[in-house]
């Protein structure tokens, strides 16, 4: 078994880093909320509740933005690898031990990821909370460190266990005839989470009317990431008939890369799901806090120190996991591409096909995205009594970050891939 986990981990090396740089994001990210709260219970005082304050405020955002990144990230790596577990049941390894095998891969990139991301984010924990409290001796030591890590291999784990048991389940000859993992549906725990967050979202809001200005922008904030984890449950009822539509906007007569790139990001749906998705909490933390703020207060903006201390880390991982998604999936792309120069297009027709499918992703998450912020800007306006603010700007600059990220995590991948020999590719995976 140990021989098994440890040559898949270096067979798939593509898939398993970019599983890894995310587990690496989101400790660093929790490094953070672990320190504020550490060095709070030293020092004690006002600074401390000072702290406590804003590392809840980080916790809240980054919680969100944990579950819903790294737990698609670690469904995406399980289901991109789907052909390679029918290879292992054909071989004879039995359902249940292809599960324990992907359950302890996961475990290990997660607890290397969560290590490696809490060593990284000692340097930048001191000036970072002293942007908060000047002065700040900050504190982050083993003990701190030891539920980051916990948490980290829990949500990674936990995240790839349904797709790794969904996986040993499905027929070996179904896998290979579809490497997407079949029946990407509502499941029960997906209907809970979504419900459970629709009223907790609903209770939040209901709470808003009457609040002092003064303590309304916190609690409004936290609305747009709030609907955009309802987006992610119910992902398997709105993403694809959402990206259908829009993109069906362009003739499938004007654009033959187009019509490719819509019918792809369409039909891989855990691919399409896993880079959509970061992007789209990464406007909806953003945009959320900007129309948030700037609706309460009548048109002022947050300052950069500020969203950098509560939103730094969080829309660090969502785009992080928004290039890791791109980069993972570039493996299963050589062979599509190698199958569209087989039927006799050009390398031009094939980038600009991996361009076209880049920026579907992106303005699906923009659209979801924009629909969180928007309605958070709504219901400041109601709680509040003022003119809505849509924090335009904020959501413009992370939508453009986004696509530039996925652009790049998506070209440079398939200009290397050009170059391999479309014969040799096409026969190295039949």
């Amino acid at each position: 078994m140990l021989k098994l986990i440890f040559t898949d981990l270096l067979a798939n090396l593509r898939v398993w880093v970019g599983a890894l740089l995310v587990a690496v994001a989101t400790a660093a990210v929790g490094a953070v909320v672990a320190a504020g709260i550490e060095t709070a219970v030293v020092i004690g005082g006002q600074d401390a509740l000072a702290l406590y304050g804003i590392s809840g405020t980080v916790l809240a955002f980054t919680a969100v933005t944990t579950l819903i990144v790294t737990g698609t990230v670690a469904n995406l790596t399980v289901a991109l690898q789907q052909r390679v577990y029918a290879l292992w049941q054909l071989a004879g390894v039995g359902p249940g031990l292809v599960r324990a095998v992907v359950t302890t891969q996961l475990a290990i990139v997660a607890v290397a990821g969560a290590v490696l991301g809490c060593v990284a984010a000692v340097p930048v924990l001191q000036p970072l909370l002293r942007i908060a409290l000047a002065g700040l001796h900050v504190r982050f030591d083993a003990w701190a460190a030891a539920p980051v890590i916990t948490v980290v291999v829990l949500v990674m784990t936990l995240g790839g266990a349904r797709s790794a048991a969904r996986a040993s389940r499905t027929p070996p000859i179904r896998s290979l005839r579809e490497p997407e993992p079949p029946g990407r549906r509502m499941s029960p725990g997906r209907w809970v989470a979504g419900l459970a967050t629709v009223a907790v979202t609903g209770a939040l809001v209901a709470g808003l009317p009457g609040t002092d200005p003064q303590r309304l922008v916190t609690p409004l904030s936290l609305v747009a990431p709030l609907i955009a984890a309802v987006f992610a449950a119910f992902g398997p009822l709105l993403l694809t008939p959402l990206l259908r539509g829009w993109t069906g906007l362009v003739p499938a007569t004007a654009s033959s890369s187009w019509f490719l790139a819509r019918n792809s990001a369409a039909h891989q749906a855990s691919r399409s799901t896993a880079a959509i998705t970061p992007v789209m909490v990464a406007i909806a933390l953003t945009g959320g806090l900007y129309a948030a703020d700037a609706t309460v207060t009548g048109g002022d903006s947050p300052g950069a120190g500020s969203v950098g201390l509560l939103l730094g880390g969080p829309l660090l991982l969502s785009l992080v996991g928004a290039a890791a998604t791109s980069f993972m999936a570039g493996g299963r792309r050589e062979r599509e591409y190698a199958l569209i120069l087989a039927a006799g297009g050009t390398p031009a027709t094939v980038l600009a096909a991996a361009a076209a499918e880049a920026v579907i992703q992106v303005g699906t998450a923009a659209l979801l995205g924009g629909t969180a912020v928007v309605t958070t800007a709504l219901i400041g306006a109601w709680a509040a009594g003022t003119a809505p603010a849509f924090g335009a700007a904020a959501v413009a600059t992370v939508t453009g970050a986004g696509l530039v990220l996925t652009l790049t995590a998506t070209l440079l991948p398939t200009a290397l891939t050009l170059r391999r020999d479309v014969a040799r590719t096409l026969t190295a995976d039949a």
